[in-house]
């Protein structure tokens, strides 16, 4: 098992994954398939080149990913969000996810941002309790987060902060 950051010569392995995880988890994400499925691969390979993409590979396969995006005002700069957190449906429960997260935390600890943010779906208990095992604590709510088809879905806002001194 190899976590690193995502480059943009991991582009088509990283389109693969999210388009999976787009036709099995569509209420779990912000973007529709058709949506992510039109983006050029030239485009996504530059978003990988930013670097805040990561993601875990097994014997070169791309099994889980996960972003990272840094707030830019100055203000700000010691926060960072959690982006499309995915493992695959044949890879789950193979311990994939906790080192993806704990590369994500890392990295942006040597960045210096010390408070993560993040949303997921209150009905999420599965990825929430993932979140928590990794220092997240509920701080908000924020009903109405996504509409689909009538159903109304509250997210919960997740944070993780460490201040220096603290």
């Amino acid at each position: 098992m190899q976590v690193r950051r995502l480059t943009a010569g991991d582009a088509a392995q990283w389109r693969t994954i999210r388009l999976d995880a787009l036709e099995a988890f569509p209420d779990a994400f912000l973007t529709t398939y058709a949506e992510a499925a039109a983006v050029p691969l030239d485009r996504t390979a530059t978003w990988l080149e930013r670097g805040q993409s990561f993601g875990v590979f097994v014997s070169g396969t791309l099994v889980a990913t996960g972003s990272l995006a840094r707030e830019n005002r100055r203000q700000t700069r010691h926060r960072g969000s959690i982006g499309p957190f995915f493992v695959k449906p044949g890879s789950q429960g193979q311990g994939f996810a906790d080192p993806l997260m704990e590369a994500m935390i890392a990295a942006a600890q040597a960045a210096g941002m010390w408070q993560l943010e993040l949303q997921v779906a209150a009905s999420n208990t599965r990825a929430i309790r993932f979140y928590q095992r990794h220092g997240f604590e509920a701080c908000g709510r924020i009903p109405n987060a996504t509409v689909l088809d009538g159903v109304h879905e509250t997210d919960l806002l997740l944070i993780r902060s460490d201040p220096p001194g603290a």
